[in-house]
């Protein structure tokens, strides 16, 4: 062969190999300075599964961990142990702050991921650059201490880029793993992310306590609103239209079943949007304005709590890079040394109005459980009746001492019912004497009612009960009412609409 052709030949094949070996070099270099997921080397195939294994214990085992992060140092220590007896879980706290409630569910998380944890792969051996993983000095460390003496202390570094995993070394190694991030993410955080943002506790469904009264005092309100239990307001005979609790301040009334559940039930499992302040200093208590509350919720409970929500002056606090807003309330429990920020949707009590929870029934008594009804109105008869009997089988009723069919008395009764309050009148103060007044008391006394009805022009007519401005609802009922006492020793049907 012709030795320049030879020559040529050689000289190609030399390039090509340097090219080659500059494309390897390149590649290297490329993939050592790359932190992503491509720089995890396929050694599945060759890797010991037993070499993944990091930690074989036991959550149940783990007594404290030992933690520092970007946020600071903190201890996660067992507060409760695992008892498999009650199939009762074992619980974490913060040390130093065991007494405050702890959101378990994440706390726990910690034990329970890594005390037994397994890399998905080995990222590369011999590390010399933890630092380009996340693993530096920078990384969150943790030591994890067991019942038996042991430890196990590692690292978390950075997220893989386009991965579920993240960077993971043990402490002394220079091993780089991947592990799943769901597994060690909350290593990062600050240690008043473990707290619970659940101020009280709701029970189980079915062991709620009954709420014997609950109390909202705000300087605003001329009086206290004051809510109390009644043991058959919602009973069966009723018709499910009364809700468990009656308005006893600043006017008696009924409530609406929807509008007053949150408010009377709403301090079990009411959270917060974030914590303000742990162990408060009195500075801390009157820099929120707990010192002097807007407003002071008192729930008594027949279980023998009573539970006192403190609530501040709100604030409007604004997102710096949405430029959002939002307005909260700082609160405080009786009794909980941390002052919680509410949001304000969910401080209802800090605002509320009688008339956001009145119901508009005037009156709800179950027919055949009255006693003794006497009526009373300009231009008509006195109307006295007296009720025998529970149900409408066994009901006879008189009128003034005579016998009157039990049925039409009940009618005439569905008629009074509907007695609707079209607005609350907390302020006014009747003139003159009543066009009109019901009294009456039920079989088992529990209840003794005068409801007086004022015409205060052509339109509008001022109702009371027991002498307490109540409500508003047109003057033209107390002409139907008048019309239908008429029509009782009749056989005409009742009038039951009024404009």
């Amino acid at each position: 062969m012709n030795k320049k052709i030879i020559g040529l030949v050689g000289g190609c094949v030399l390039i090509a190999g340097l090219a080659a070996a500059v494309a390897v070099v390149s590649n290297k270099q490329a993939a050592d300075e790359s932190s992503s997921e491509a720089e995890i080397h396929n050694q599945e195939d060759d890797v010991n599964p037993e070499d993944l294994i990091l930690s074989e214990q036991s959550a149940d085992n783990v007594s404290s961990i030992d933690i520092e992060n970007s946020t600071g140092s903190f201890t996660i220590v067992r507060t409760k142990e695992a008892d498999k007896a009650t199939d009762t879980a074992v619980t974490f706290g913060i040390k130093g702050w065991e007494d405050i409630p702890t959101n378990t569910d994440i706390s726990g998380t910690l034990a329970n991921n890594t005390a037994s944890l397994s890399a998905n792969s080995i990222v590369l051996e011999d590390c010399t650059d933890m630092d380009k993983y996340g693993l530096g000095e920078n990384a969150a460390k943790a030591v994890m201490h067991f019942d038996d003496g042991s430890s196990f202390a590692f690292r978390v570094g950075d997220v893989i880029s386009g991965a579920e995993d993240s960077y993971f070394a043990v402490e002394g190694e220079n091993t780089v793993y991947s592990v799943k991030t769901s597994l060690t993410a909350n290593y990062k955080n600050k240690a008043e992310s473990f707290l619970s943002l659940v101020m009280l506790e709701a029970p189980m469904e079915g062991e709620y306590p009954i709420v014997n009264s609950l109390t909202v005092k705000r300087d605003d309100l001329d009086k206290d609103i004051v809510l109390e239990y009644v043991e058959d307001a919602n009973n069966e005979n009723t018709g499910g239209n009364a809700a468990n609790h009656e308005m006893v301040s600043p006017i008696p009334s009924y409530l609406s079943v929807e509008r007053s559940t949150d408010v009377i039930t709403g301090m079990f499992g009411m959270s917060a949007s974030s914590i303000l302040k742990i162990y408060p200093k009195q500075s801390d208590i009157s820099e929120y304005g707990l010192d002097s509350p807007l407003c002071t919720v008192i729930m008594d409970c027949d279980d023998g709590n009573k539970y006192t929500l403190n609530i501040g002056e709100k604030y409007t606090e604004t997102d710096e890079e949405t430029k959002t807003s939002a307005n909260y309330y700082p609160v405080m429990l009786d009794g909980e040394d941390v002052i919680y920020a509410m949001d304000e949707s969910k401080c209802i009590w800090a605002s509320l109005e009688p008339t956001d929870i009145t119901s508009s029934l005037v009156l709800t008594t179950y027919v055949w459980d009255i006693d003794k009804l006497s009526l009373k109105a300009e231009g008509q008869d006195d109307m006295d009746f007296v009720v025998k009997g529970d149900d409408k089988e066994s009901a006879s009723v008189t009128l003034n001492g005579k016998t009157v069919d039990s049925e039409r008395y009940r009618k005439f009764y569905s008629f009074i019912l509907q007695t609707t309050a079209e607005g609350t009148a907390i302020d006014e103060t009747p003139v003159g004497d009543p066009e009109a007044v019901l009294n009456f008391i039920t079989k088992d006394g529990s209840k003794k009612q005068e409801i007086a009805f004022y015409r205060q022009d052509d339109y509008n007519c001022l109702i009371t009960i027991d002498g307490i401005s109540c409500f508003k609802c047109r003057a033209s009922f107390i002409d139907v009412l008048k019309e239908n006492m008429e029509l009782f020793d009749t056989d005409k049907d009742f009038i039951q609409t009024w404009s």
